[in-house]
């Protein structure tokens, strides 16, 4: 039995009537895996999941399979200095991972930019005893779902320029540390959320509104363990149930509405354990892990007609010594990485509309000193004033930070390709009297950025300690 007790530190790893499945089957013992050139050519994108030998010995590393190239690469590294890296998904658009890991003594979530070499990102930045864990993405990834310390956490994510970081932090079901919820799971539409509550034996799943603390028992046996929700995009739930109390062997099970009765899926075997099942919108297919083997290793199941299939012929389940978990499947095909955002204006010529001295020019602006050096414009009545910096050739914009010490109520971001012809990619008239604003998502091109102020936010001309314009 894969161990589950959540106090312990818990890992992870339904149907409309599935689109063609019976109502109720049952596990077979001992099912037959399927040749290995029946395996579904549909089935050309990106799984990643993670292997160990034993939770929390150190040994966890996160591996992308490309079903297209071909290809299986481990993607975390030992540079990376997190300890166990698992329970790995794909945003919505396959560009990012998110993942949880140790550093600092604490468990946080992570992002990292598929098929890049940059670094990933610690949202969390938790140290000590803190557990930030399973984390997944609504379906429209502008949130992230995922347990803080016995708790369900709701992030809202914004995409800047130098990368994912939450906006906001909300805790939607408040129950901790008397109860503990784990493993929580966004329904398509964002309306509500299923997640796991209890320990061992008692752990059951719930349905939550969102906003709210209404909730409902989705599957709550007694004395079986239920956990691991996973929803399909046409509303199915597959999770993992204890066969019995006795064996305690994981089964994987679909339900779509609380008073559906479990649908035990003929994928499982009825002598081992089945877990952590992935489902693949629009069809059938259900990646899971399984012990059928021996230890866990990784399957494609049909949740219609019970087939299954070994992952073993990519190379997926070679090392024998070392259980695969945690599976999740992105559909969208080989994701390219995206060009990698860098600084663009430091230290490259400025120019501006006016200066109130020498020593508050506009290289000031772009000298990567955000608190002690600065521009400024003419004090008075400064009227519209600008600050523009020379990138050297033409560059995509994708963010710009301002560090105002004097700021501009009304102003522009503009590019340029000749310093003549000016087009706007961000205005606003209710900007702030001081401090850094982060513009992100910007969307433009030019060689010439500027800021172009028409109506200031304080009795002094417009000054910026630093302007940094962000983009490839």
């Amino acid at each position: 039995m894969r161990i589950r007790s959540l106090s312990l530190g818990l890992i992870a790893g339904a149907t409309l009537a599935l689109l063609s499945a019976p109502s109720h089957a049952n596990c077979v013992a001992n099912p037959p895996t399927q040749s290995n050139t029946t395996f579904p050519a549909s089935l050309t994108g990106k799984l990643a999941y993670h292997s160990y030998v034993s939770y929390g010995d150190g040994t966890s590393q996160i591996f992308i399979y490309d079903f297209a190239a071909r290809t299986l690469t481990q993607v975390s590294k030992s540079t990376w200095g997190i300890q166990d890296p698992m329970n790995a998904v794909f945003s919505p658009d396959g560009k990012w991972i998110a993942f949880m890991g140790i550093t600092n003594n604490a468990w946080n979530v992570f992002f990292w930019q598929v098929g890049s070499s940059n670094m990933p990102i610690n949202l969390t930045n938790s140290t000590g005893q803190t557990r930030n864990e399973d984390p997944k993405f609504s379906a429209d990834g502008k949130s992230l779902l995922f347990k803080q310390n016995g708790d369900v956490m709701q992030a809202a994510l914004s995409y800047t320029s130098s990368g994912p970081v939450f906006t906001s932090l909300a805790n939607l079901t408040r129950t901790a540390p008397s109860l503990e919820d784990s493993m929580p799971f966004p329904t398509p539409d964002g309306t509500a959320m299923y997640y796991a509550q209890g320990t061992g034996s008692g752990m059951g799943l719930y349905k939550q509104t969102m906003g709210s603390t209404t909730r409902v028992a989705f599957d709550a046996p007694a004395g079986l363990a239920t956990y691991y929700p996973i929803v399909r995009a046409d509303g199915t739930v597959f999770y993992a149930r204890w066969l019995d109390a006795t064996s305690q062997a994981d089964q994987i099970y679909t339900k779509v509405n609380p008073s559906d009765a479990p649908n035990q899926l003929s994928l499982n075997d009825c002598n081992s354990n089945n877990s952590d099942p992935s489902p693949v919108n629009g069809t059938n297919y259900v990646f899971f892990s399984s012990t059928s083997a021996g230890g866990y290793q990784l399957y494609l199941g049909d949740a219609s007609t019970g087939q299954r299939w070994s992952l073993s012929q990519f190379g997926v389940n070679s090392d024998t010594t070392k259980a695969k978990l945690g599976s999740n499947y992105y559909a969208g095909g080989p994701a390219t990485a995206a060009p990698s955002v860098t600084l663009l204006s430091q230290g490259k010529p400025a120019s501006a509309s006016s200066s109130y001295s020498a020593s508050l020019g506009p290289a000031y602006a772009f000298d990567g000193n955000t608190t002690n050096t600065r521009w400024d414009s003419i004090e008075g009545f400064a009227g519209t004033q600008w600050l523009m910096v020379d990138l050297g050739s033409t560059r995509t914009i994708t963010g710009v930070d301002l560090y105002w010490d004097a700021g501009a109520k009304v102003y522009y971001i503009q590019t340029s390709n000749d310093g003549v012809n000016w087009t706007n990619i961000y205005s606003t008239s209710s900007g702030v009297s001081w401090g850094h604003t982060s513009l992100a998502n910007l969307k433009g091109s030019g060689r010439y950025v500027r800021m172009y102020g028409t109506q200031r936010a304080t009795q002094w001309g417009y000054s910026l300690d630093e302007m940094q314009v962000w983009g490839y």
